[in-house]
């Protein structure tokens, strides 16, 4: 699973965790298309979980009270240095280091949950609603999903090239997975 789109669905890995002392390692995958081929860039981000307080989830019985999941954007990898360079053009690293999910609530669903909270992509904060699934893994639970955006919703330049015969299309989908657990 590609990193971006493990990713901005980034937020989807911050509700199923439990309680942890330290960060998670979730891993993102980015998607996306132009004019001439699709893409798919990736990183890993680390998700914070404070357990308790919400409704038990798969993994996570006593809920989940809040999640931040964070995204370094320097550290994204697409299939070729070129590809890197534009994304890191249209992300601004050098200002916004990091692509941010906030959790603010999530409902139960019959395979997993749904988290509700604030992604932050360069200046502008959003509210995103994020369906995951939920599996019991060990001592947590394993976690996938996927979310799709408009990346110029958050100010995001689609990158142009080759005089324009090359546009990246805005519409982007974000997967993210991993293992969580208290």
């Amino acid at each position: 699973m590609g990193i971006v789109t493990r990713g901005l669905a980034l937020f989807c890995a911050v509700l199923g965790v439990a309680a942890v002392t330290s960060a998670q390692t979730v891993d993102f995958a980015v998607s996306g298309n132009s004019t001439i081929r699709g893409w798919t860039c990736e990183v890993s981000g680390t998700a914070e979980v404070t357990a308790g307080g919400g409704a038990a989830a798969a993994g996570f019985s006593s809920g989940v009270q809040g999640v931040t999941l964070t995204v370094p954007v320097a550290e994204f990898t697409c299939p070729n240095e070129e590809m890197t360079e534009h994304l890191m053009e249209a992300m601004r690293p050098d200002e916004f280091g990091e692509i941010t999910f906030q959790m603010d609530g999530y409902e139960v669903t019959s395979n997993g949950a749904t988290a509700t909270g604030s992604l932050t992509i360069l200046e502008t904060t959003e509210t995103v609603a994020v369906p995951m699934t939920l599996t019991e893994s060990g001592t947590g639970a394993a976690i996938e999903g996927e979310v799709r955006l408009d990346m110029t919703d958050y100010g995001v330049e689609p990158p142009t090239v080759m005089l324009g015969m090359l546009r990246v299309r805005p519409q982007i989908t974000i997967e993210f997975g991993g293992i969580v657990a208290p």
